[in-house]
């Protein structure tokens, strides 16, 4: 014969007790968001915070606006471009020319400057020629050569060790013989003040005991760089 359970007086404590517990929970968890509310509202940030957050707006809103002025002035291009009887078509073909030639796919002429350094600066080393090249963009050229080898953002320059003292610098892979001539199209005056400034780079080249002849020139050709086809990169798929 079973015998009938009895419940004790704690038994019947037990629901009430899990209730204000998970109420009690509720509470603590509201309280908390709302502390995290309030201490990330604006009102409650530090003058630090809030000048961090100020900046970062400035820097986002100036982007967008270089943005809407770059589209403006496309814009204004067009419509210019139709006003003064020019085609759509026209203003395409010239905007891919001046793309086509910034990229070196066409050979160009016209005044700045050239730079001839002789075998007599037995010191010259790669990062030097890279130093005159990037000092000459920096101060407008529009195009750059070295030995007639068309200078873009697929040109290596680099030294090669062959051992035995045969130190050599090559360009594209092909050794750099002397003299090495340097051509940047641009403003002559401008080109020659970023190399020959006082501290410049010249100076510094200098002291390595290289001496560059820094030339203006009226007419300089600088030849199309080498065609470059691309093995992994292609375009992006449409999406329909």
């Amino acid at each position: 014969m079973k015998q009938k359970k009895t419940m004790s007086i704690f038994d019947y404590w037990q629901l009430p007790l899990a209730v204000v517990f998970l109420c009690f929970g509720l509470l603590i968890v509201a309280q908390y968001r709302t502390n995290m509310a309030y201490s990330s509202s604006l009102e409650t940030q530090s003058y630090s915070n809030l000048s961090v957050v100020a900046l970062g707006l400035m820097d986002r809103r100036g982007k967008l606006q270089e943005e809407i002025n770059g589209m403006e002035y496309d814009l204004w291009e067009i419509e210019n471009s139709f006003s003064s009887g020019s085609s759509l078509a026209s203003t395409i073909e010239t905007r891919i020319n001046t793309l086509q030639t910034a990229i070196g796919a066409y050979p160009v002429c016209g005044s700045g400057i050239s730079v001839s350094i002789t075998s007599e600066s037995s010191q010259l080393i790669a990062y030097d020629l890279i130093d005159i090249i990037n000092e000459l963009f920096v101060s407008g050229a529009e195009a750059v050569s070295i030995n007639n080898q068309r200078i873009t953002v697929h040109t290596q320059i680099a030294d090669l060790d062959g051992g035995y003292g045969n130190f050599r610098i090559v360009v594209n892979g092909e050794t750099l013989l002397s003299p090495v001539v340097i051509r940047a199209i641009g403003d002559p005056s401008t080109l020659e003040i970023g190399l020959m400034y006082s501290g410049g780079i010249i100076d510094a080249l200098r002291i390595l005991h290289i001496y560059p002849i820094v030339k203006q020139e009226e007419n300089i050709n600088i030849p199309a760089a080498r065609y470059r086809s691309f093995q992994y990169a292609a375009p992006p798929a449409k999406e329909e």
